[in-house]
């Protein structure tokens, strides 16, 4: 079992990036992955709206993620959408919807999500703004603990943010674009491969590339395995 826990489609992005739901799955039937975790792209229309359609017209291959922006919304209304329609967990892009994921009213938000025992993947990157910073964002696993949090784009290979990885069991790093094979065996060595999970950031990036980074790595079967689909498996509760 393969899964890809970083994937963008059913829509157009505010850059031009497209990609549909179909070319998804011709992609993942092209290099063997199984299932895709999937969430809208930073679209012109209400994120909110744009997730819940993914939702709709979800399958077992599509695994959809609520994407929105937090100054838009309230826990409240979180809450009942996670509890209408099946989404495995929250993708937040601090960059693209310019909010800092540390402001205090934000937490709230991050509560519901904790009690819902849903995971949330944010966007990180060593940018020039500090919202998207990784350092920053690993900060919220001491604040909650019982939230699963996946840093983005292998946290940007920041030691500070790994050294948290390291530290905090609710820490996770999310493979696309920024990592190696040789900087996944590296960071696995170091973290634990059971703290890695395989993303490929499609369109941006794709899907075969970012597999062979894995399949490349030199890591043991057993080590592949967790990275490729059991660590998500028990985040999304899928097992």
């Amino acid at each position: 079992m393969i899964i890809d826990a970083h994937c963008h489609a059913n829509g157009v992005d505010k850059d031009g990036t497209k990609l549909t739901i179909d070319e998804l799955k011709k992609s993942m039937k092209t290099y063997g992955i199984d299932k895709s975790i999937l969430f809208p792209f930073d679209v012109e229309e209400d994120l909110l709206e744009a997730s819940i359609n993914i939702a709709k017209i979800s399958d077992e291959d599509i695994l959809p993620f609520l994407r929105f922006d937090p100054k838009l919304i309230s826990a409240t209304k979180i809450e009942e959408v996670l509890k209408t329609y099946r989404f495995y967990g929250v993708k937040l892009h601090p960059r693209s919807q310019s909010f800092d994921p540390l402001d205090k009213k934000f937490y709230q938000i991050y509560e519901v999500i904790e009690s819902m025992s849903l995971p949330i993947i944010f966007h990180t990157r060593k940018e020039n703004i500090v919202n998207s910073d990784p350092d920053r964002i690993a900060g919220l696993a001491e604040d909650f603990p019982g939230m699963n949090i996946i840093l983005g784009h292998f946290a940007n290979m920041s030691p500070e943010a790994i050294s948290r990885v390291e530290k905090y069991r609710n820490l996770y790093l999310e493979t696309s674009v920024m990592s190696s094979n040789y900087t996944i065996k590296v960071i696995a060595g170091r973290v634990g491969s059971d703290k890695l999970i395989f993303g490929s950031d499609i369109p941006y990036s794709d899907q075969e590339i970012e597999l062979l980074k894995i399949k490349k790595s030199g890591l043991a079967d057993r080590d592949k395995e967790k990275i490729l689909c059991s660590n998500i498996m028990k985040l999304i509760h899928l097992e």
